[in-house]
């Protein structure tokens, strides 16, 4: 009964604007890089980000992965990940940096301004990761502190920890570097359609609050919570071993935000290879997994309903956190 979950998830791939985003396995023979291996664990995020002109590379031919990445530089790339509509370069190549710190400002996000950067010494100071977290927190619309940050980063898959789920363990204090950075601002991508002013007030950091309302299926016994804003928007199918999250207002057009599928461990796999998925658990032989949809599920003429489909889907990165098994 389980092979109808890989049969479901084949209608389905990333209908998010998101093609050309996720870097293939390899990128032919050979590193474009010299001090980057074909075994290196950034190198196809790295390609992605020289590709998509986040970064560049060194006349030598280097990379350097390992070097610090300071304020700026981060910012830089997390705009130009996005090149938002509003955002204007500087004409001139020696002041590169303010127009990124002040759209950054605009948005609300803790930076350290260009007008003291003379003055401020920590803005040319290598960027911690806590420091790295507390920005992505931000341009996800969030405001927190950096332990929260770091929390929240991890909760929802935008970073990983260096040696547990903590703000300690994360690595807080360390320098972030160039590998490091391209690879917070691919998961960024992913995760949000667009970049998001930072609320003027800062937060206190709790999942349960961000996700209220619970899902549980009965017939495999796991559950998960549902963000707030989802109430009253969405309806929910189920059929076999695979149900469907649907934006109500665009259900007209399709309005599948995505499905979570049961299947066998070959059906997981199998699905992984031709569609987007997100891993949430398994029990016995039954693995569960999230699969977006393979074309666009909302009307391209209402700009309003086009929206909100677009601000309930950046709300399913927050559901792997708090899946569980009964």
């Amino acid at each position: 009964m389980m092979k109808k979950g890989v049969k479901a998830a084949a209608a389905v791939l990333v209908a998010f604007g998101l093609s050309g985003l996720y870097p293939s396995a390899s990128y032919g023979e050979g590193s474009a890089f010299k001090d980057v291996p074909d075994d290196f664990w950034g190198r196809d995020v790295i390609e992605w980000a020289v590709d998509n002109e986040l970064v560049d590379g060194y006349p030598d031919g280097s990379f350097k992965p390992a070097q610090a990445v300071v304020q700026n530089e981060f910012l830089a790339m997390m705009i130009r990940a996005y090149r938002p509509g509003d955002f204007k370069p500087a004409p001139d190549s020696s002041d590169w940096a303010s127009p990124y710190v002040d759209y950054a400002s605009r948005l609300g996000w803790p930076v350290v301004q260009t007008s003291v950067i003379d003055r401020n010494a920590s803005a040319r100071k290598a960027l911690t990761r806590g420091r790295a977290a507390q920005l992505l927190a931000s341009a996800s619309g969030r405001h927190y502190s950096v332990d929260d940050s770091i929390r929240y980063v991890l909760d929802v898959g935008l970073a990983e920890g260096k040696e547990g789920r903590s703000p300690e363990g994360f690595g807080k204090d360390d320098t972030l570097n160039r590998a490091e950075a391209v690879t917070f601002v691919q998961r960024l991508k992913v995760n949000e359609s667009r970049l998001r002013p930072s609320p003027g007030s800062l937060e206190v950091y709790d999942l349960s609050k961000l996700n209220p309302v619970a899902y549980a299926n009965k017939a495999y016994g796991f559950s998960f919570r549902l963000p707030a804003e989802w109430e009253g928007k969405i309806d929910i199918e189920e059929d076999g071993d695979s149900v469907r999250f649907i934006h109500r207002a665009s259900k007209s057009d399709g309005g599948l935000l995505f499905s979570v599928n049961v299947g066998f461990k070959e059906d997981y796999e199998q699905t992984s290879e031709l569609i987007r998925t997100v891993y949430l658990g398994a029990k016995g032989d039954r693995h569960v997994y999230i699969c977006y949809p393979s074309d666009v599920q909302y009307s391209l003429e209402d700009a309003k309903s086009g929206a909100d489909y677009h601000n309930l889907s950046d709300g399913i990165k927050s559901l792997k956190p708090t899946f569980q098994w009964k």
